[in-house]
Formats: C-alpha cells, sequence, structure tokens
C-alpha cells in the first residue's frame, strides 16, 4: 500500500510536473525568448552572412550560434554535477548588458548589441545558476560575440592600410621577379593586366577567421598554461599579411607570364588559403610545442548539485527585466523613426559666386541619408565638383569624402587647415592636394553642426554619436567638399557653398 502511493506520489509530484519535466518553469523561459528575440532581432541579418563571404568586416554568423550551443551541449554532463548557486552578481552583467544594449540602439552599432548579448547571457547563467557555470561556460559565451562583426569604420580603416602594404610589397617582389609593375595606390599595372588589390587580398579575412578557430583550439585541448600561448594570436596578424603578399606576387607573375588562371574564382581565393595554412603549419611546426595534457577540471558530486533548473521567481524576475529593456529599445527605435521621418534636406544652390550649376545628383533620401554631387562651370574657369552629405538615419555615419579620391588611386601628397569667415561664424576646413600620375586635384572639405565644426570625420561621428546617446537622435552634420583642379577657385567656391549651408543649419 504504501509502495502504492509512493508511486502516486511521484506521478503528481507538483502542479505543472510532467514527466519529470516542470512546464510552469517554461513559462518564463519562453517568455524570456521573446523578449531576447525582440532586443536582438537587429542581429538576424548576421544570421544569413556566410564566413569569408566577401564583406570586409564578415562575422561567423550562424555559426557562432550553433557551435556555441554545441559545445554547451557537449558539457552537459560535468554541468550536471556543477552546483546551481544562483549569485546575486549576475545582475551586474545583466545591467551592464542592458545599457550596452540601449546604447547600440541609439547608435544602430550592431558589434554593440553582440557584446550585449554576451552580457546578458553570462549574467542570466550567473543569475540563475552560479559563477561556476560562467567559469566553465566561458568560451560557448565569448563566441556568441563572433555573431556579429566588428564596427566596419574600424575594420575597414585596418584592412586598407594592409591593402596598401600588400600592394607596396607584391609589386616590389613582382619586380625581383622581372615583371615590370607599376603601382596606383592599391592598382597594380602589368603589361596585359590591371590588378586591383582590393579588401579581400588584404588578410583580415584569413586573420578573423584563424582568431577565432585558435581560440576554439585553445579552450578545446585546454593546456595547463593556456595563458602561455595568447603570443600565437598577434602572430597571426602579420602571418595574414606575409601570406596576402605572396598570393598577390603569385598572381601577378603568373598573369605577366600569360597565366590567367590565378585570376579567377575558386583559384584566387584557393591560392591564398593555401600561403596562409601553410605559414600557419610553420608557425606550430617549429615555434610551438603544443601541450595536449588537459587541466584538472573541478567537478563536483552529484550531491552537490541542485539541478539544472533554476527557482521559477528567479527566472521570472529575469524575464522582467528583459521586457523592461525590450520597451525601451522599441521606444529608441520608435524616436529615431520619427525624428528621420520629419527631415527635409536643403536645397541645392544654383549658383557660388561666378560658377552656376550645370548638373545636380541627390541619392539616398530612401535608405536614410542624403548625398548631393553637383557640378558647376564658369566662363574662363577650371570645372568644380561639390559633394554634400547628411547622415539622417542613426545607422548612417558622416562621409569620409577624402575616401572617395583614394578609392580611385589619388595619393595625398599635402594637406593643411584653414580658417575660413562665415556671415555666422568661423570654420575651420581641411585642404587637402591629391595626385594621380600627372593629374592634381584640389579637395577642400569641413564638416558642419549648428553648433559646432570639424574638419575630421571621426571627429564628427564622436561627436553625433554623443548627441545620439544623449537624445536618441542627432541634429544635422552636414559634409561639405568642393573638389577641382584650380586652388583658388576651390577655396572661393567653398567659402560659398560653406555659407549657405551654414545659413540653412542655423535654422535646424
Amino acid at each position: 500500500m504504501k509502495a502504492a502511493e509512493r508511486e502516486s506520489g511521484k506521478a503528481v509530484s507538483g502542479a505543472g510536473e510532467i514527466c519529470g519535466v516542470d512546464w510552469l518553469w517554461l513559462l518564463p523561459f519562453f517568455a524570456a525568448l521573446i523578449a531576447l528575440a525582440v532586443i536582438f532581432n537587429p542581429l538576424s541579418v548576421n544570421l544569413t552572412t556566410i564566413p569569408l563571404s566577401g564583406s570586409t568586416n564578415e562575422s561567423l554568423g550562424v555559426f557562432a550560434l550553433l557551435l556555441s550551443g554545441w559545445l554547451v551541449w557537449r558539457e552537459r554532463e560535468r554541468l550536471k554535477n556543477l552546483p546551481a548557486q544562483p549569485d546575486a552578481w549576475g545582475l551586474v552583467f545583466l545591467l551592464l548588458g542592458a545599457l550596452v544594449a540601449i546604447a547600440g540602439y541609439r547608435l544602430v552599432m550592431r558589434f554593440a548589441l553582440g557584446v550585449a548579448l554576451v552580457l546578458i547571457a553570462t549574467g542570466a547563467v550567473w543569475w540563475l545558476w552560479g559563477r561556476h557555470w560562467v567559469r566553465h561556460l566561458w568560451f560557448p559565451l565569448l563566441l556568441l560575440v563572433a555573431i556579429v562583426p566588428l564596427p566596419l569604420d574600424l575594420v575597414g580603416a585596418i584592412a586598407f592600410r594592409m591593402q596598401t602594404i600588400v600592394a607596396r610589397y607584391a609589386a616590389f617582389l613582382s619586380g625581383l621577379f622581372g615583371v615590370p609593375v607599376e603601382r596606383v595606390g592599391v592598382t597594380l599595372n602589368i603589361p596585359g593586366h590591371v590588378i586591383q588589390v582590393n579588401e579581400a587580398c588584404s588578410g583580415w579575412h584569413s586573420f578573423s577567421a584563424a582568431f577565432w578557430l585558435f581560440l576554439l583550439l585553445l579552450y578545446w585541448q585546454r593546456p595547463q598554461r593556456w595563458w602561455q600561448w595568447l603570443w600565437v594570436i598577434p602572430v597571426l596578424f602579420p602571418i595574414a599579411i606575409v601570406s596576402n603578399i605572396f598570393r598577390v606576387t603569385t598572381v601577378v607573375v603568373s598573369a605577366a607570364n600569360g597565366f590567367d588562371l590565378l585570376l579567377r574564382s575558386p583559384w584566387h581565393e584557393m591560392l591564398g588559403l593555401g600561403y596562409f595554412l601553410l605559414l600557419v603549419w610553420l608557425l606550430f611546426r617549429y615555434a610551438i610545442k603544443w601541450q595536449s595534457d588537459e587541466t584538472g577540471n573541478v567537478v563536483f558530486s552529484a550531491t552537490e548539485s541542485k539541478g539544472l533548473l533554476p527557482a521559477r521567481s528567479r527566472a521570472w524576475q529575469l524575464t522582467g527585466l528583459l521586457w523592461v529593456v525590450a520597451g525601451l529599445v522599441l521606444w529608441t527605435g520608435w524616436q529615431m523613426g520619427r525624428a528621420a521621418s520629419n527631415f527635409k534636406p536643403s536645397e541645392i544652390p544654383k549658383q557660388l559666386g561666378e560658377w552656376k550649376l550645370v548638373w545636380e545628383n541627390v541619392e539616398g533620401l530612401d535608405d536614410g541619408y542624403w548625398f548631393a554631387q553637383a557640378r558647376y562651370e564658369a566662363k574662363g574657369q577650371p570645372p568644380l565638383q561639390v559633394l554634400l552629405h547628411i547622415p539622417i538615419e542613426n545607422r548612417h555615419r558622416p562621409k569620409r569624402l577624402l575616401n572617395l579620391w583614394l578609392g580611385q588611386g589619388y595619393e595625398l601628397v599635402g594637406s593643411e587647415t584653414l580658417t575660413v569667415d562665415l556671415p555666422h561664424r568661423k570654420i575651420p576646413a581641411q585642404l587637402v592636394r591629391f595626385a594621380k600620375g600627372q593629374e592634381i586635384q584640389f579637395v577642400a572639405v569641413t564638416y558642419l553642426h549648428p553648433k559646432r565644426a570639424v574638419t575630421s570625420p571621426i571627429s564628427a561621428r564622436w561627436h553625433r554619436m554623443q548627441e545620439q546617446l544623449l537624445f536618441g537622435v542627432s541634429k544635422p552634420w552636414l559634409a561639405v567638399g568642393v573638389a577641382g583642379n584650380d586652388e583658388k577657385a576651390v577655396i572661393k567656391a567653398f567659402k560659398n557653398i560653406a555659407a549657405e549651408m551654414d545659413t540653412w543649419l542655423s535654422k535646424q
């Protein structure tokens, strides 16, 4: 009789528990998942990207999420024997992750959302199960940040300098092999071919992939003094550059000798991968004696375990916090969308002194920015090109106007800062001299705001980000550029267009 009662008690061990599963606990779990889907919805686009697919700052995408989940599943038996000791210190990471997520929305910076995802996931694990779980799952949690790419501004600046290094040394080595090479920026001109060293040939792809693969290997092997192997990470960077110097040199030499196969996919990519893997193998073969012995992982006895499911009260508290964050980010998105819909751009001046407008083109209004290009001509004067840019939505940044000429093979040969007197104030302007062969181009650039003016796009972006963080939206930052092959004409026209735009900005 008593045995039957015990069996009956197991069958109805508590309200909502069926077959050993606490279904009531799943309610806050699913509610928390929905809140996370709302908060991190902008990251969904990254889940469809394919690593090494061509974008300069691509992420690991869905592979990072799947690999992280698989690593957690792989540790399930060990996790069962770890003590579940909820710790209030997890709230520190949860609140910090919430602040970073809100900042990521205001700045429209998906990388910040990736960092927020790691912080919130770490805080949730710490809050529900304790620090032992966080210490055991540090790499699967860290791997979540690889869902999103690094900021394009940062990666683009690094990759461009890597491109320049690859192009310069590839041209030098090709010359040693007897191939006449004329280098213009990152373009290599050889008899019969023009070879562009693009971002895919910079070496950044190889380095970013090798970075995560090395960390995975380190986590997998768990050597006793793992920190002694971190020096490998910075070494991978020059290896990536050298492998691409060899790749571009091989392509140039082979193309100059009539073998064009390496100019086409997939042979071009396979060549770069082959050189990189060879150099990495040499690094591990001759510079590293890998220790494969594992550290003594602390495994607790099953008697200390409190089960995998935390208390429902803590799960509901976590769910409530996540929904508060979801509400804040939704309000931030509404605020930014409302500001963008009310924006009205300036008219392009029909005349700048003796220069008359002969052609104009406006683009981007449907994509969250305003970019106007115009051509002005005057009798007896050289033609001028005027560029105007305003980022309307927070996801856009003030354009780096000088990069437009660098991308066309021009090289910067001189720069000075001028002070320009306008009707309402004095502003700084950067006058830059570019050269491409015998052609000379002068470009005057500034970035205007209703209350300030700067010559650096980085400074303009920084001030704009500060406004976005504080107020959700920023007042217009207008990039103004005038280009031509006559220095005095460029400066004169620049003063006129800057005065027109400054008058418009003062009314915003």
